[in-house]
């Protein structure tokens, strides 16, 4: 019987803020992988050194060029196990973490490759490369999270992400006014008043079928800190501008009709 080398990438969820917020098979997964990619190494370190992991880590971020994926490329060609994580939540979900993965398909994706095309290092014995094997452990995100505690009907949405610092800004929050379903957005500490005003100025300035009714800002989901505001833009506006503490830390506005 020919023997075969097949890899795994597992796309595992980390805790969002709260360390306590992550499965068993997380944990298990990434105590038995051969490396984890990081977002940060420095802020997964802080994960894995709660629960005692020692598996080693390897930067993987937005910025991370052609050298680096070839790297990552030719572990997984060797027969190594990797877990992708991103700095909380769920990887690709607005971050690079996609791109991995999609580059991943794109070179291993359903295809058997001989030995002999393949780098050097591959075990002598193992006649034939099966590919990749792309797995999710699913965990905290925190999308979900405000969907779930927001009161507004969520069966349907749109997640949209982090709007545009500049160019297209304007259209993206245009077609966040437009939406027939409630609209998910990230958004920053350092652009969450200026967001907040934005979509003020263009709901009244729209037919009444377009104004925002229902708008729930997330802070700091799960963190000690974490703060709920229900409300209208205005309002909203004003508790976050009465105190500099709540314009810290990370956003999930959710705007509903």
């Amino acid at each position: 019987m020919t023997d075969q080398l097949m890899s795994t990438l597992y796309i595992v969820a980390t805790p969002i803020g709260n360390l306590e917020d992550i499965g068993m098979r997380a944990l298990r997964i990434l105590g038995e992988v051969d490396f984890i990619l990081c977002e940060d190494t420095r802020v997964t370190r802080v994960l894995l050194d709660h629960y005692n992991i020692k598996t080693r880590t390897i930067s993987y971020h937005q910025h991370s060029g052609e050298t680096k994926v070839n790297e990552i490329m030719d572990l997984l060609a060797r027969g190594k196990n990797l877990a992708l994580v991103s700095d909380a939540g769920t990887p690709g979900i607005s971050d690079p973490g996609g791109k991995l993965v999609q580059a991943v398909i794109e070179k291993f994706g359903g295809e058997v490759y001989p030995v002999k095309s393949r780098s050097a290092g591959i075990p002598p014995e193992a006649e034939l490369f099966d590919g990749v094997k792309i797995e999710s452990v699913p965990g905290p995100s925190a999308v979900t999270a405000a969907l779930s505690i927001s009161g507004i009907p969520t069966d349907k949405f749109i997640f949209m992400g982090f709007p545009p610092h500049k160019k297209g800004r304007q259209t993206f929050i245009r077609r966040i006014l437009e939406s027939d379903y409630p609209v998910v957005v990230y958004e920053s500490k350092h652009r969450i008043l200026k967001l907040l005003g934005e979509l003020q100025v263009i709901s009244d300035a729209v037919e009444d079928k377009n104004k925002l009714t229902s708008v729930v800002v997330c802070r700091e989901l799960s963190k000690m800190h974490e703060t709920v505001y229900r409300g209208d833009l205005k309002s909203i506006s004003e508790k976050i501008k009465a105190d500099k503490n709540d314009q810290k830390g990370e956003f999930v506005v959710i705007i509903g009709k």
